[in-house]
């Protein structure tokens, strides 16, 4: 019972453990520890390395959980060990993500790291989104560009039906981003990456883990934003030259019609009106004309008529416009 609540403790307190093949990594003695950023995961040399731990002579190791985050992040195990036939040094290892509530489990095998069981879930659906990722690879498409499309649309519709975890979701659009696709599927679905960023946003994952989402929809945005006030800017002059030409249309319409009611004045209408323009009275234009003054009022009402206006100011003003 004491040694059965002893084997307990211990793994309460270790969050990696198992095995590896001691015949198939050589000279190996020691088991090292990294974790990586999400930025870093295409490059496993930018790995952080935590910890090492020494590998006992039935092939066992083990990392205390006190080595790993409380947050779920990107860890790597890895040993160097020695190729006789090549004489020269191997690096084998494997990704994974955890937590300090989780617990992974190397199983001995051939293979170093192999074979695992994980009590993390993310880590779960990542491993199966690896294998998703690994059958679109398998695929036999031939034009380059047919494989770039049906490789976003698979990988996109996958991510967002099966995959329920924020972070393996997040690993899934670094993916695209490393080959080079995520601008061009954010251009197409800007929507759908920015609920996506809220929801991340709103998550406990570190802003740096999805910042170069963060930064690549900012650039987006803005770009459109420019484009469509480069467009507006395009729009308002072309209205404004449209605007600018009805009026012009408009000042020539009026500006015809009111040399036309001009020309459609008599002569004795004409000759009163150059009076009213050099400012006489109704009284003095019928005694230059020698006319009533009746008839002068009855020449003005037709003038007046004819010119659209209503007073002497208003034909002034005509006039000096026409």
């Amino acid at each position: 019972m004491a040694l059965l609540l002893k084997v307990f403790c211990l793994n309460a307190q270790n969050a990696i453990s198992g095995y590896v093949d001691i015949e198939n990594v050589e000279s190996a003695t020691e088991i090292h520890l990294s974790q990586i950023d999400l930025e870093d995961i295409s490059d496993t040399n930018k790995a952080k390395q935590i910890a090492t731990a020494i590998i006992n002579e039935n092939g066992f190791f083990q990392f205390k959980k006190s080595l790993i985050s409380n947050k779920e992040a990107i860890y790597q195990l890895h040993v160097t060990r020695f190729e006789k036939a090549l004489r020269d040094t191997l690096q084998v290892g494997q990704l994974f993500l955890l937590s300090n509530r989780d617990s992974i489990h190397f199983k001995k095998s051939k293979i170093p790291f192999e074979t695992y069981t994980n009590s993390n879930l993310a880590d779960k659906e990542w491993q199966k989104l690896i294998r998703f990722e690994r059958q679109l690879r398998n695929t036999d498409l031939k034009k380059e560009d047919s494989l770039s499309e049906a490789y976003i649309g698979n990988l996109k519709t996958y991510t967002k039906d099966s995959l329920e975890i924020l972070m393996v979701k997040l690993i899934s659009i670094k993916q695209l981003d490393n080959k080079d696709l995520l601008e061009k599927d954010i251009a197409k679905n800007p929507n759908y990456y920015a609920a996506l960023l809220t929801e991340l946003r709103g998550s406990d994952i570190e802003r740096s883990e999805y910042l170069f989402l963060e930064n690549k929809l900012a650039f987006l945005t803005t770009e459109v934003a420019e484009n469509k006030y480069a467009t507006s800017k395009v729009i308002i002059v072309l209205l404004g030259l449209v605007v600018a030409g009805l009026l012009f249309l408009v000042f020539r319409l009026q500006r015809r019609k009111s040399q036309q009611a001009i020309a459609d004045l008599s002569k004795q209408e004409k000759n009163i009106q150059g009076l009213i323009l050099q400012g006489k009275s109704n009284k003095e234009i019928a005694g230059e004309l020698f006319i009533s003054l009746s008839t002068v009022k009855t020449h003005i009402t037709n003038i007046y008529s004819k010119l659209q206006v209503s007073s002497r100011q208003e034909l002034l003003q005509k006039m000096q416009n026409s």
